[in-house]
């Protein structure tokens, strides 16, 4: 009985130490140690009556336990949906327009002549033409980066502009007309971007349905005579999606860029 005891002492202390299983040679130890009685012998000892293996603790120390992440840090890192924009779903898998390529970048400063030096003299890109609009306090030099006219193979009589390449990308340097008025174009010196798009009024309709902020005044003709709309760079509560801080331009192609891109990606999945 008492053995039975000790042995089943030994099996409840739960300790933090790594534990191990008491071998036969140790039980063998612990009997031989203790105390019986004249009229019982270690061979009737009996230990089937303890049914979990029984362990002693080691010196082992326990492993270091993980450390415990502060409820602040986890309060700072939860990432949750706004709650306007789960009201927006896509409504369609495909997407009835095509964003084909990038149609320019518009730079702003307080000095035309620097900007004027750094993208004409300095890299070399050609002005091919000049916009200015009080209305939306710009004079404007535009630069093309690229082929400056349509090579052979690369559109028709009858519809292209007979300017640029389609591939080739408006630069616009922009100032204000009056720094203290808006809208500023100068700041943030990276004005906007601009993005060709097949099929604009289909665009903006889909994009609105599914939570695209637009900027105030529609689709309006642009400095180089294309149809265009901004996305605003910050969405809101009703339209949650802007340009993550960028003002994104979306132009209208006209019917040789479009082909153009349209001829070009279809060669590359045919490859």
């Amino acid at each position: 009985v008492q053995t039975t005891k000790f042995l089943t002492t030994l099996q409840s202390k739960q300790t933090t130490t790594t534990m191990m299983p008491i071998t036969q040679s140790i039980r063998n130890g612990i009997l031989s140690r203790l105390p019986l009685s004249t009229s019982t012998t270690r061979s009737t000892l009996s230990f089937t009556t303890i049914s979990k293996p029984l362990l002693i603790p080691t010196a082992t120390t326990h492993p270091t336990p993980p450390p415990t992440i502060p409820t602040t840090f986890l309060k700072n890192t939860t990432t949750t949906t706004p709650k306007s924009f789960s009201s927006f779903t896509t409504t369609s898998s495909t997407r009835p327009f095509q964003i084909l390529g990038i149609q320019q970048i518009a730079i702003g400063s307080l000095n035309k002549s620097s900007l004027s030096h750094l993208w004409g003299t300095i890299f070399g890109i050609p002005t091919i033409g000049q916009y200015t609009s009080e209305k939306e306090n710009v004079d404007e030099d535009i630069l093309s980066l690229g082929p400056t006219v349509v090579g052979e193979g690369e559109g028709d009589d009858d519809d292209d502009d007979g300017a640029t390449s389609p591939f080739s990308v408006e630069i616009d340097l922009m100032t204000p007309l009056n720094p203290e008025k808006s809208p500023k174009v100068h700041s943030p010196a990276l004005n906007h971007i601009g993005l060709w798009v097949d099929d604009l009024p289909l665009a903006v309709s889909w994009m609105t349905q599914n939570g695209v902020r637009f900027t105030p005044g529609g689709i309006r003709k642009g400095a180089a005579g294309h149809d265009v709309t901004f996305i605003h760079p910050k969405g809101n509560d009703d339209s949650p999606i802007g340009g993550c801080g960028v003002l994104i331009e979306l132009v209208q192609a006209p019917p040789n860029v479009i082909k153009a891109f349209t001829t070009t990606t279809t060669t590359e999945e045919t490859k």
